[in-house]
């Protein structure tokens, strides 16, 4: 099984040419080992090989944006398909194969909500899970602040709340109080109950 993120990123248009590069940079250095497309400016699709690791992709990914929120906020809106490829080898832009096809019909239906993220793989009781992780995920990112999105993204990444501290030059007692406003806690549960039920998908349990 494979992960199939369609995406595009909210606000683009308030980033000015270099706030607007970096991003970009960013993310194909997020997803610099894997299968991805960049096109229409602020748009992208990425093949994730191991499907659990998807929603730590897409969390990542938006933190990334989100950094850059000014006066409007900037986020991604992405949907993430997951599914089986009929090929190993496919151009994610043209190609007709099915889990394709799925992801761009799934990111159409986020255009027109107020959603950023939605989940499916075509089974239905693991959807009405996913419909779930989706919308708490929503939630848990949509009140972290551009500061606390920087934070969160290096803890993602693996650095300690001290490492953190001494990169981005801020007290240990600041990372902590940020960490715990930004509901960290929360966002590392959703994160492995997704891990779970992929993984029980993927395995047939």
């Amino acid at each position: 099984m494979n992960a199939i993120f369609t995406a595009d990123i909210v606000n683009s248009s308030s980033l000015n040419q270099q706030g607007f590069d970096k991003l970009i940079g960013d993310l194909k250095n997020l997803f610099k080992t894997d299968n991805k497309d960049f096109y229409n400016g602020d748009s992208f699709r990425v093949l994730i090989k191991q499907p659990g690791d998807a929603l730590m992709q897409c969390i990542k990914s938006r933190l990334l944006a989100i950094q850059c929120s000014g006066r409007l906020r900037v986020d991604i809106r992405v949907s993430i398909n997951i599914g089986n490829l009929q090929s190993k080898q496919i151009d994610l832009r043209s190609s007709m194969d099915e889990l394709l096809v799925q992801s761009g019909r799934s990111f159409t239906r986020l255009q027109n909500t107020t959603q950023r993220l939605y989940i499916t793989a075509g089974d239905k009781d693991a959807d009405f899970t996913y419909d779930i992780i989706a919308e708490y995920t929503d939630t848990l990112l949509e009140q972290v602040t551009a500061k606390q999105a920087q934070i969160l993204f290096l803890l993602l990444s693996g650095k300690t709340q001290v490492e953190t501290a001494h990169q981005l030059a801020l007290s240990t007692a600041t990372i902590s109080k940020q960490v715990k406003a930004a509901r960290y806690d929360k966002i590392k549960s959703v994160l492995h109950k997704f891990e779970v039920l992929t993984n029980q998908l993927q395995h047939g349990k």
